[in-house]
């Protein structure tokens, strides 16, 4: 399936989503279909979101079931991504932003290239990370997922796969030839299709670089946020915005590396809508605790009711439409969002929406893991918490060894579990064993 809507950056209109829903729902029947691809026709874009301006102008001329067919079309598509009977693979090669991010971070191999940009940006247009966000951004390694969701960062090529967002790095000069060989595989085998996809990976980077940051004992990985890894969770671990943007402060106002980011930050933040805010730091908190089923129908209840606000119309108007990026937010600073009157609007309360019918598929967990180790699952054998290891005390190597049998040697385990293990783990005897660091 190409996206095929290059001037506008392949954003999703209505009949767009509609259209996928159609085929896949074919395909997902069809003897003559084992694997579906979903990419682009252009390098720039995969998908740079869905088209809100036209949401919001439906929704204000009175055409309000229109506005909200959109988002219910768009939520079911990425529900049936998630719980699809057949292997999907998307190719992540441009901006993948928004509704981009909905069709491609429910499959279960997720192919980023050196041109992938990832966000998402919602509370910048004073709406908040819908599309699954819910689900899937908890789940990301500590509080990765709640610093994306809040302030929209970009990441970049290699970057989605050492957080998670990406299965696998394929340079998109190699595109054609992995399109090619899954055409010629005639198999829906899950395992199959990884191991056909590993042929096209990358090596990753091994050389010193500018781009390389530097972290614990010195051990290089090209992700961007490496250098602020730790200071992420321990910023973003707070229940309130408040909180957050002074822990940021105190951050800021002390020498050493993280500063210049967390002013960068702290100014990131407060560009965006602060109803948004508080909203999606609610919303994400929650989505750790809900099936993916619950989280998309949660979704639909929060879209209905922001679609009610002042920001989200003045956000998209002020980004999208005037392109002057001033836009006026109704309350203007976090201070002034009384948070009783928030939950009273979006979460508490029923809602006369249309459900979405999205069948009994649900998950608490994505079924397929195809991508690197979670820092958790990293932590867990050093700890002795994984039943495949159980209680042994390992050395770094042999925490490295086990990785490497369990992944199959896959691009970028080794880097990951190194990096991780020099972050969170210290020697506890003069055995060379490690413990974890209490964070």
């Amino acid at each position: 399936m190409v996206l095929n809507r290059p001037k506008a950056l392949n954003s999703l209109t209505l009949p767009m989503v509609q259209t996928i829903q159609r085929y896949l729902a074919d395909w997902e029947k069809s003897d003559l279909c084992d694997v579906v691809m979903l990419r682009s026709n252009n390098r720039k874009a995969f998908c740079a979101g869905g088209d809100v301006v036209q949401v919001s102008r439906d929704w204000r001329e009175g055409n309000k079931a229109q506005a909200m067919e959109f988002f219910r079309t768009e939520y079911k598509v990425n529900h049936h991504i998630a719980t699809y009977k057949k292997p999907i693979v998307a190719m992540l090669d441009g901006f993948t932003m928004g509704g981009g991010v909905g069709l491609s971070v429910h499959a279960p191999f997720r192919v980023a290239s050196e041109n992938a940009v990832f966000a998402m940006p919602e509370t910048k247009i004073g709406f908040f990370p819908d599309v699954g966000a819910t689900f899937f951004l908890p789940r990301l390694d500590g509080e990765l997922g709640v610093y994306l969701g809040l302030t929209g960062q970009k990441l970049k090529g290699r970057d989605l796969l050492y957080a998670g967002i990406a299965t696998h790095y394929v340079p998109s000069e190699r595109h054609a030839l992995l399109e090619q060989r899954l055409q010629g595989l005639g198999t829906s085998d899950y395992d199959a299709i990884n191991l056909a996809i590993e042929e096209f990976v990358a090596q990753p980077e091994t050389t010193e670089s500018e781009d390389f940051v530097g972290v614990a004992n010195d051990v290089p990985i090209d992700f961007s946020l490496a250098s602020v890894r730790d200071v992420i969770d321990i910023c973003f671990k707070f229940n309130t915005i408040e909180a957050i943007l002074q822990a940021l402060t105190e951050v800021a106002n002390q020498p050493g590396p993280a500063c210049e980011w967390a002013q960068k930050t702290y100014a990131q933040l407060n560009q965006m809508s602060p109803s948004s805010l508080k909203l999606t730091l609610e919303q994400l908190r929650r989505g750790a605790q809900l099936d993916i089923q619950k989280a998309f129908e949660f979704e639909l209840v929060l879209a209905g009711r922001r679609l009610e606000s002042h920001d989200m119309h003045e956000g998209i108007d002020a980004l999208l439409v005037r392109k002057t990026n001033d836009a006026a937010w109704d309350p203007e600073n976090v201070h002034a969002v009384d948070i009783k009157e928030l939950y009273s609007q979006y979460f508490e309360g029923e809602y006369d929406s249309t459900p979405l019918y999205l069948g009994g598929t649900s998950f608490m967990e994505y079924p397929h893991k195809f991508g690197l180790p979670t820092e958790q699952e990293i932590l867990d054998v050093v700890s002795g918490e994984s039943p495949q290891v159980g209680k042994f005390s390992l050395t770094c190597d042999e925490v490295i060894d086990f990785f490497m049998r369990e992944y199959q040697s896959k691009m970028g385990v080794e880097q990951k579990v190194n990096w991780v293990l020099s972050r969170r783990t210290k020697l506890k005897d003069t055995d060379g064993t490690l413990e974890v660091i209490d964070s």
